[in-house]
């Protein structure tokens, strides 16, 4: 268990313009990671294909999804949430009905803004959102209601094509709607490291994006699409596989991340307030 506590609920979105690179597999098992870390953690599932929802065992049928919360207006974030069968993670499931959910933030005044306000009461530690590869008014309120962003990467070509794409619409939703959205980094969750192929494209990102990838790699593994299937994190399912390892490694520097720059916040708050 992690001592580390933090004063408000921080949400991270984790999101990528290309699919298969992880999304789904990175948010569940990440949320789990911080989880047994001790904190009280929420998955939102914004993607309409509903991976995660469908990865992960709940004790009750919920009564709402992520199209409820949206679009009504007496329905928080604290409410719409049901607890899994995982310990200390909550979710608030995706709706097959999701584009209908487009249309009406599209014509609502202020819809890039529903998503944080239905969080801002919402008891949790951390929030986890996965989104769809395409770039909609749904990742737009998902990259508003965020403290960080988190790109999942897989080693192929196409991959970095939607990397190129996610890092444009981050700056433009940084710059003009959320300026305190941080970019917490991007990781290879699928590596296939038998390819040549698959070490360039690692490189590449090493010498393009430096810091900002972690040191953590992911390599393709059977025991964690098996986690999956049977409705568990890896952590859980084979908590000594190598799989469980490394996202426990990618967890651990991802929360050092936040930490890092939650405490620097800090710092910085206390500092202007001294110059007061």
């Amino acid at each position: 268990m992690n001592n580390s506590k933090f004063q408000r609920l921080i949400t991270i979105t984790i999101c990528q313009r290309k699919g298969g690179v992880g999304k789904s597999t990175a948010t569940l098992n990440l949320a789990s990671v911080f989880a047994a870390m001790g904190y009280r953690t929420l998955i939102i599932d914004l993607d309409d294909q509903a991976n995660t929802s469908s990865s992960i065992s709940s004790h009750i049928q919920s009564s709402y999804t992520i199209e409820d919360l949206l679009l009504n207006d007496g329905l928080t974030g604290r409410d719409a949430a049901i607890q899994t069968g995982w310990e200390n993670v909550w979710m608030v499931p995706a709706s097959k009905n999701l584009s209908g959910v487009v249309k009406h933030l599209d014509s609502e005044v202020g819809g890039h803004l529903i998503l944080k306000e239905k969080l801002a009461c919402a008891d949790f530690d951390f929030c986890f959102i996965d989104n769809s590869p395409s770039l909609n008014m749904l990742t737009i309120n998902s990259f508003t209601a965020s403290d960080y962003a988190f790109f999942p990467l897989a080693s192929k070509y196409f991959s970095l094509y939607g990397l190129g794409q996610t890092l444009e619409a981050f700056g433009k939703v940084q710059k003009r709607i959320n300026p305190e959205l941080i970019l917490a980094g991007m990781a290879f969750v699928i590596h296939d490291k038998r390819t040549a192929l698959s070490k360039e494209i690692i490189q590449k990102v090493k010498d393009t994006y430096g810091p900002l990838l972690f040191q953590t790699i992911i390599g393709t593994n059977i025991k964690i699409e098996e986690a999956q299937i049977q409705k568990q994190s890896i952590l859980t399912y084979a908590p000594e596989d190598r799989g469980a390892v490394l996202y426990r490694e990618l967890g651990e520097e991802l929360f050092e991340r936040i930490k890092g720059c939650e405490e620097g916040k800090a710092e910085a708050a206390d500092g202007k307030t001294d110059a007061r």
